[in-house]
């Protein structure tokens, strides 16, 4: 998966990509038909591309055995399962059991890629993208490919058991709720499928990405997107309850717009950062703005909600790291992150933990922010931190996976996986599940 040419540039300017980089993108990629030509019957650039392949594993689908839905009201997890982004409604719950301190590679599946045009240059796109978290329930994990295919395997052996293909990219994270799975993708469709069987109940499709990763709670399914728009659905029809709009933003042409955070909900309110650089608060009831704050400029972080407190960095602007009261937004405090955060933090043991653009994993003092342990990882991270079992476990711009020791932030384990990762873990039962760009998808225990 190659950056656009801001993040990029953001980047270089920190000195973590050499300049060749952008160059050779996408140069190995088979070059496809090019779009149409400018005009009142151009379409949208994906749509005129074609699409990922339908069957690119040559699987013939079977049903996989799930138990049945456990009464609860929510996608929120329980140990033993991962359903949602960031583990449940406040952002801090990232798995359970133990983790070995030397993981060993159990299973390694190599999804299939997807040659397009990206701005009108070639590019492939490979394995698993920014967010792209792992869900488990029962005996299987589900996974999005930004080859645009989304999966369900068997956890312990990885064998497919099937195979979904979409029209773009699967980059958001789903969640998981009464045995059905809420799927974000680029092609600008948000989908409801059936987990025992890849097959589709409900398609809805608005005008732009569909990236901000959903959850569920009592019946509705709540998510941004990149039309700008705070969307509530049933989650059993798919009809949407109501929308409010906060426009697109500005930021790059072409590029990236409206809310790509992900949803964090506490006492009947949701909260998300939007590209404009502010971070609002929803009541869930009716989509009604509470509030909003002014933390920087574009916010593609989700929010970490604690007590009272709320935690999100942003990618632009002098402090890129905050804290605010979740009852008016107020500003507590702020902390530089040279060159941004693209992150979304975590909590452990009293403490916050998050990912810097500048090639440095934090961890802070909540009610401060005075840094208690930093590590120097050499290259960046978009990636946000799974806290478990007493490690920190993450990925960044170079080929490691790494695990810390939370409390002191000493390198325990790390493990060449051939490329960057963005992708959030799924650990349960003392098992890793997570992807990367090199194409391939991983697990470890």
């Amino acid at each position: 998966m190659s950056m656009d040419r801001r993040r990029f540039l953001q980047l270089a300017a920190a000195g973590l990509v050499a300049a060749p980089a952008l160059a050779n993108a996408g140069k190995k990629a088979a070059k496809p038909k090019a779009p149409p030509p400018k005009g009142k019957d151009k379409v949208p650039e994906w749509q005129a591309l074609g699409r990922p392949e339908r069957n690119p594993y040559k699987h013939t689908n079977v049903e996989a055995k799930l138990p049945a839905w456990d009464g609860s009201n929510s996608s929120e997890s329980k140990p033993g399962s991962m359903r949602m982004f960031r583990g449940n409604l406040t952002h801090t719950y990232y798995g359970s059991g133990k983790v070995p301190e030397s993981p060993k590679l159990l299973w390694k599946f190599r999804m299939a890629d997807f040659a397009t045009l990206k701005h009108g240059e070639p590019i492939t796109w490979r394995g698993t993208g920014w967010s792209g978290q792992t869900l488990k329930y029962g005996d299987y994990v589900f996974v999005g490919s930004t080859g645009g295919h989304f999966h369900c395997f068997e956890a312990l052996t990885g064998k497919l058991v099937w195979v979904y293909a979409a029209d773009r990219m699967f980059k958001g994270s789903p969640c998981f709720y009464k045995n059905r799975i809420y799927v974000p993708n680029v092609d600008n469709h948000l989908r409801c499928i059936d987990a025992a069987t890849g097959k589709i109940v409900w398609d809805w499709v608005g005008p732009s990405d569909m990236d901000s990763s959903p959850c569920v709670l009592d019946g509705k399914v709540y998510v941004g997107g990149e039309d700008g728009k705070f969307k509530c659905f049933d989650a059993e029809t798919g009809k949407m309850l109501f929308h409010t709009d906060f426009g697109i933003g500005e930021g790059e042409t072409p590029g990236s717009g409206g809310i790509e955070s992900s949803v964090g909900i506490a006492e009947g309110r949701a909260y998300f950062g939007h590209l404009d650089g502010h971070v609002r608060a929803c009541n869930i009831s009716d989509g009604k703005l509470v509030w909003k704050s002014k933390i920087g400029g574009d916010t593609d972080a989700s929010p970490l909600l604690i007590d009272d407190k709320l935690y999100i960095g942003c990618e632009e602007g002098d402090k890129t790291f905050h804290c605010l009261a979740r009852e008016d937004g107020k500003i507590v405090w702020s902390i530089k992150i040279p060159t941004g955060v693209w992150s979304s933090a975590a909590s452990y043991d009293g403490k916050v933990y998050v990912g810097g653009n500048n090639g440095t994993m934090y961890c802070l003092d909540p009610a401060t922010g005075k840094e208690v342990w930093t590590f120097k990882i050499g290259a960046s991270t978009w990636y946000s931190p799974a806290l478990v079992d007493g490690k920190v476990l993450f990925g960044s711009y170079d080929n490691f996976y790494r695990m810390l020791d939370a409390k002191t932030g000493k390198l325990i384990w790390q493990y060449d996986i051939g490329d960057r990762t963005h992708s959030g873990a799924c650990v349960e039962d003392g098992k890793m599940w997570f992807g990367g760009a090199s194409g391939y998808y991983y697990c470890f225990g």
